[in-house]
């Protein structure tokens, strides 16, 4: 009577031990380990995003300096205006769009609209062109 006692005490302890949940120090110890990968991978996230953002910018940016270009072959300045110009270049989610012209220099800028929230900067780039060789010559700033 006494082993029958003794194997139903183990088996019910060993029941019991396999219905147990984690403990409070396991736990903690994952909620630990979350935090900490969490806060090395953020901010190379957000970084990563807003180098995706800035894209949008240079890409307006390339497009509004080769419409210039085109722009300029047919006529005899730069357009000082987007619209004037056979791009569809509008402004974006992060960006607005601006032409400038000063001579023979033509400057395209992207402004972020919201520079600190969106982790974005100012995107620019010059068309500049020679009469006397016919030539463009274009330069980004980014």
């Amino acid at each position: 009577m006494a082993s029958n006692f003794k194997f139903k005490l183990l088996s019910h302890l060993t029941e019991k031990k396999e219905n147990e949940g984690f403990t409070l120090i396991e736990l903690l110890v994952v909620v630990i380990i979350i935090g900490v990968l969490a806060a090395i991978a953020l901010p190379n996230l957000m970084n990563q995003v807003g180098k995706a953002r800035i894209s949008e910018g240079r890409n307006g940016v390339g497009a509004l300096n080769r419409a210039q270009q085109v722009y300029r072959t047919e006529n005899p300045t730069f357009s000082s205006n987007t619209t004037n110009l056979d791009t569809k270049v509008v402004d974006g989610k992060y960006f607005t769009f601006g032409t400038g012209v000063s001579g023979e220099v033509a400057t395209s800028t992207a402004n972020p609209k919201n520079a600190t929230g969106d982790n974005t900067t100012t995107q620019s780039g010059t068309v500049t062109y020679t009469p006397g060789t016919g030539a463009f010559t274009v330069s980004t700033s980014w």
